[in-house]
């Protein structure tokens, strides 16, 4: 990324601010080259050469140089239109992928689509790379939906032993992982039409790969519908309503889900965070739903839809607004500031503050004594790896990071002390776990700190998918159930550990590096 970033200055890559962008600086786009390169890597490395797999990687050249050509030379949208046209349609040529049964829609037999196939499958992979092209408005949103996508792709991969699609899903993750360091707020490079166009048309060609190897049995056309579905309604609603003003649906305005939850109060980062929440949402249920009737599955995408869009609806009409108080110590009374005992108990919480900062880490000590197998032990190591590569350590400008690995860290500890088969190591993290539970609860009631609960995109990606993770385990069967369990626990331990960590650090950042480098050396230790 950092080659890239470089590239796209020298060459003139740049985005300009203007009334409809929501960024105020000049910035670099085109870090979508970065991750064009790494999933053009993938046959050298993890997967067998196959008409899909060929197929796959030519259409994606393809894209990936109708959006490079766009980002440096600002081509005309028709040009850029029959470059999307061209890949999409070698992809489905190639591959033999094309979508010839929809599947029960309505309850009335399996529609066929026979000489439509390919036809209605190129429509609808052009329309997802331009739903998703659209989406790419605010910093680490296209990025965060395609990161959740590939999660619950790679499981469904992973459910039918589809084993090429599942390397696809695991290195567009890891790209997106790498990307969001840079894009997220504020954003230092775009991924530009070269991220947003390879973006909608591998997550489309993860689709119909899928669709194809499960045969219907796991998912369907319209499963992968709910998983998308927010992406693809707002593109569809912000179209129709264009046309509707008698505008055309490709000009661009700022009327769409995400420019309206800015507009309801929602931060640059409160917006990124709510939308990763809702795609979540949206991809448990079409995991929750995988394998039922697909008219059930058609009732439960327009039910999802009908229900966002009333409630944001519901909320603008009301003058609804998330724009939180200046003043953000928020208190239940004003009673309460007259009572001593209430200031008393202020100041001594406050005064604890610095022991519980040493006190997180102290409480995950039974971590160096716990016996790990060589796969916990690889796990460990390349976690710590990845924490010491993606922290912000001379820049120091981002807590969505800092504090997102901090919690990181703590959840591979919390994961290994809990598979512990020693039960006084599982009491004692469920003692520990209570007393720092009633510390948070404590502080939280006597001087009330409410931005603590307003996560970062970071955070919440971190936190849907250690909570999503063990209930897809035992959707799939995966795992066995022991580990499942684990997991649950820890989550439940983790967050404890993180409002926790949340309220330390709040007015005291600079005790960010302190706990980072104790979780990494009791990690190390641990290790030995």
């Amino acid at each position: 990324m950092p080659s890239v970033v470089l590239l796209a200055q020298r060459i003139g890559a740049i985005d300009q601010p203007d009334e409809r962008k929501v960024h105020a600086n000049v910035t670099p786009r085109m870090g979508g080259l970065a991750f064009l390169i790494s999933l053009l890597l993938i046959p050298f490395t993890m997967i067998d050469i196959s008409p899909i797999t060929q197929g796959f990687l030519l259409g994606l050249f393809i894209i990936g140089c109708t959006g490079i050509a766009d980002d440096i030379f600002d081509i005309s949208p028709r040009y850029k239109f029959l470059g999307i046209i061209a890949g999409t349609g070698v992809f489905i040529i190639m591959s033999g992928t094309a979508i010839t049964d929809l599947g029960d829609l309505f309850g009335v037999g399996n529609i066929e689509t026979a000489w439509f196939a390919i036809p209605l499958t190129l429509i609808g992979m052009v329309g997802f790379i331009n739903a998703l092209n659209l989406s790419d408005g605010l910093d680490g949103l296209a990025a965060g939906i395609t990161l959740i996508a590939a999660y619950f792709l790679g499981s469904f991969a992973l459910s039918i032993g589809d084993q090429a699609s599942l390397m696809i899903a695991i290195v567009l993750f890891g790209s997106m992982i790498g990307f969001l360091y840079f894009n997220s707020h504020p954003a230092r490079i775009f991924m530009g039409d070269t991220g947003s166009l390879i973006l909608g048309y591998v997550l489309a060609c993860l689709c119909l790969m899928l669709l194809q190897s499960g045969e219907g049995a796991v998912i369907s056309p319209i499963s992968m519908g709910i998983l998308l579905g927010l992406p693809l309604s707002d593109t569809l609603y912000v179209m129709t309503k264009r046309v509707m003003n008698g505008r055309s649906p490709f000009l661009p305005d700022k009327t769409h889900f995400h420019h309206r939850l800015i507009e309801l109060g929602l931060s640059h980062k409160g917006v990124v965070a709510t939308f990763y929440g809702l795609i979540f949402f949206y991809a448990s249920v079409a995991a929750l739903f995988a394998g039922s009737a697909e008219w059930i599955q058609s009732l439960v995408l327009l039910g999802l839809v009908a229900g966002t869009y009333l409630s944001l609806s519901l909320l603008e009409r009301g003058s609804f607004s998330f724009a939180m108080p200046a003043d953000e110590e928020v208190s239940d009374s004003p009673a309460a500031h007259h009572s001593s005992a209430y200031y008393s108990m202020t100041h001594i919480l406050g005064r604890s503050i610095p022991v519980v900062t040493w006190l997180i880490p102290l409480l995950l000590l039974p971590v160096v004594m716990i016996e790990r197998s060589v796969t916990m032990t690889l796990c460990m190591a390349v976690m710590m790896v990845l924490v010491v590569i993606l922290y912000p350590w001379r820049e120091g400008r981002d807590a969505t990071w800092s504090q997102g690995l901090i919690y990181l860290l703590i959840f591979a500890q919390l994961f290994q002390i809990n598979m512990s088969e020693q039960s006084w190591v599982l009491n004692y993290m469920v003692v520990m776990t209570g007393l720092l539970a009633l510390w948070v609860v404590l502080k939280l009631y006597f001087k009330r700190n409410m931005r603590v609960f307003l996560t970062t995109g970071l955070e919440s990606l971190l936190l849907v998918f250690s909570w999503v993770t063990p209930w897809l385990i035992g959707r799939f069967n995966l795992f066995p159930e022991d580990i499942q369990a684990s997991l649950y626990v820890v989550c439940i331990e983790a967050v404890v550990f993180l409002v926790a960590a949340k309220i330390v650090l709040r007015r005291q950042p600079k005790r960010n590096q302190q706990i980072l480098a104790s979780l990494l050396i009791l990690s190390a230790i641990s290790l030995f």
